[in-house]
């Protein structure tokens, strides 16, 4: 078969080298960046492991490509990823309505609303000032800052459990924000976070899964926000409650549309109900390496091309898979990454190109790689992929190692207890 994986920061990087190393013709149709710092590091990125073009000449060149299955990961490059899907190519994520999903905060609450998922209260300011006088008048209430653009870290979270503590120690850290875009303050919820997915063929569910995710880079959930520092993913039944009470109320739309794609539904499970966070509709976040490594029993290439060809029948294993964020401390080109023999179906590359048969890193991204691992419990699934991490080498090499364990507050496992204690799971 022939895959086309559509990219601008090379999150399907891995399922390229993957589809590969599958015996299929590949390639990496890339989009340009304008950060003028990035843009060598950027380039670097994938050289020697798969081919690469530019996206433009590839959509240039789209007709001898006709008979190729188009990968989008991460929502980018709408009109090209549009022009595709109106001349009748087979393309999988990426489209208009995914991009709005995830970057059309208001578009995306009005979809949602008539089907019963609704978001925290939450405030959209343009100046800081305004943001802190309002603070002011509701002193007893926690808020978490999301800016609408912006790095992953740029979001935050107070520390403080206590409703005023929380709200004070907002307004000081709004205090030291400087040149920031639009932004809304969310009322934070208490309750259990976690991510549902559900996979549509022309707008029938056919799989679900649920994943678990830590995002501060530190243990014990200290550290900046990483887009995810670990995560667990497990199946769950598409008719079981997890799901009905969270993407399961989306099904009328999804059938409405025919869609085929991936539909999630970022959620806190609380004692009031649930609360919507945020839609993705994105491919290439940590969870999917994490099924399609750890849970798939099916080769990549089978999976990909029957979702977009309508044939696709999930087979995946019960159990858990854990995915570990690898980082650098700083990020730097040319430093040599140390995989064993025989580890490589453990490893999802992001910062990575080869030269004279050795992984080096481009300098491009702090997140080098994700190792994985399989367990029958959370705990086992989390110790596979710490082996496997540690066994990876590069200089500067950091990850969290305290995924299984139950004394912070995003632990998974307590969530997973607290879920299974609700009826979730």
């Amino acid at each position: 078969m022939r895959f086309v994986i559509a990219t601008q920061h090379y999150a399907g990087l891995g399922f390229a080298i993957r589809l590969k190393a599958e015996g299929h013709d590949v390639l990496l149709a890339v989009r340009s960046i304008d950060d003028r710092r990035l843009v060598d590091a950027h380039a670097r990125v994938g050289d020697g492991l798969v081919p690469k073009r530019p996206l433009g000449d590839v959509l240039g060149d789209r007709e001898s490509l006709r008979d190729a299955y188009w990968i989008w990961d991460e929502n980018h490059s709408v009109e090209a990823n549009e022009i595709l899907r109106a001349e009748g190519f087979k393309v999988l994520g990426g489209s208009r309505y995914c991009d709005t999903m995830e970057h059309d905060r208001d578009a995306c609450l009005a979809r949602l609303a008539p089907y019963g998922l609704h978001a925290p209260p939450s405030h959209a300011f343009d100046r800081v000032d305004d943001a802190r006088a309002f603070l002011e008048q509701n002193p007893d209430t926690a808020f978490v800052f999301k800016p609408d653009r912006g790095e992953t870290f740029e979001t935050w979270l107070p520390q403080s459990e206590v409703g005023r503590d929380a709200n004070l120690e907002l307004r000081h850290h709004l205090a030291s924000v400087r040149d920031t875009s639009p932004f809304i303050l969310q009322e934070r919820k208490d309750g259990v976070e976690a991510n549902l997915e559900v996979w549509f063929v022309r707008g029938e569910p056919r799989f679900a899964f649920m994943t678990l995710e830590s995002k501060p880079r530190l243990a014990g959930d200290l550290g900046d926000l990483a887009s995810c520092a670990f995560d667990f993913a497990f199946v769950v039944p598409v008719d079981g409650k997890a799901v009905r009470e969270t993407v399961g109320r989306l099904f009328p739309m999804y059938a409405e549309m025919q869609y085929t794609g991936f539909g999630d539904a970022n959620v806190i499970a609380s004692r009031d109900g649930i609360w919507f966070l945020e839609k993705c509709e994105r491919f290439g976040y940590n969870a999917h390496p994490n099924v399609l490594w750890t849970l798939n029993r099916s080769t990549l290439a089978t999976t990909f091309a029957s979702l977009i060809d309508g044939d696709f029948q999930p087979d995946f294993s019960p159990g858990f898979g854990a995915t570990c964020t690898m980082y650098m401390d700083h990020r730097a080109d040319g430093k040599a990454i140390h995989v064993p023999d025989g580890m490589d179906r453990q490893v999802y590359l992001y910062d990575a190109r080869c030269e004279d048969g050795q992984l080096k890193t481009c300098g491009y991204y702090d997140d080098v790689l994700l190792a994985t691992g399989f367990g029958y419990t959370m705990a086992e699934a989390w110790e596979a992929a710490l082996a496997n991490a540690r066994a990876i080498r590069f200089p500067g090499r950091s990850f969290r190692i305290d995924g299984a364990g139950t004394d912070y507050p995003s632990s998974p496992i307590r969530r997973y207890e607290a879920l299974q204690a609700m009826g979730f799971v």
